[in-house]
């Protein structure tokens, strides 16, 4: 397994996911653009580091000459993969703050998660009827607006939880899935001022000798 650094991972993943989307690699000037690098010489070392490393090959005096040498089919831990980062933990239960920093990277295989892409650790029960346990990952993609039903992540000034969306006359209820715990129902100033932070798309559970963490 080769050890990348995570800009060395950022890199990677744009490449791929740009030659997906269009047939062709970035340019350099490109790869330093979407990255926000300091310009493409500070690229065309991260391109020197993949290279050594045997993960792509350049191709003199060709301004698209990238070729990817080495995937990785593994959809989750992967190298090659779009590296996911995991930020901080959010509440299954009642509200708590989601301290917004990243932990780690996770790497992701490109048809499950995209460059927008990031893992909230869940803690509490409250979603325990939907399979979401305390320790999973939960893969968001950030999005305002999402439907009645949709598993979210809602942000209440600075306190955010992940529950089931639901429309009421008067407002919102973000649901929980055990009957322990109450929805919490938001109306007036409270409904307008929460944010949904995104949508939860998948939930991914790592087991270490037979116990979910």
């Amino acid at each position: 397994m080769h050890e990348l650094t995570p800009r060395q991972q950022q890199v990677l993943a744009y490449i791929r996911t740009f030659l997906s989307e269009n047939g062709y690699p970035p340019t350099v000037r490109e790869l330093a653009h979407h990255l926000n690098l300091s310009g493409p010489r500070a690229a065309a070392k991260h391109l020197e580091a993949l290279e050594r490393k045997g993960l792509i090959r350049r191709i003199p005096g060709i301004s698209r000459g990238l070729e990817i040498l080495s995937r990785f089919p593994s959809p989750l831990d992967g190298p090659g993969g779009v590296p996911v980062p995991v930020v901080g933990s959010v509440a299954a239960g009642a509200l708590d703050l989601a301290a917004e920093e990243v932990e780690d990277y996770i790497h992701l295989d490109e048809n499950l998660a995209g460059q927008d892409h990031f893992l909230l650790r869940v803690k509490g029960n409250s979603m325990r009827g939907e399979q979401i346990l305390p320790g999973d990952l939960a893969l968001v993609r950030p999005q305002a607006t999402v439907y009645d039903g949709d598993i979210v992540v809602a942000v209440v000034g600075d306190e955010a939880t992940l529950k089931r969306f639901r429309r009421t006359r008067d407002g919102i209820a973000l649901e929980a899935a055990n009957p322990e715990f109450p929805a919490i129902v938001l109306t007036g100033e409270d409904a307008g001022t929460t944010r949904i932070a995104g949508r939860v798309e998948a939930v991914i559970r790592i087991l270490k000798g037979g116990n979910a963490r």
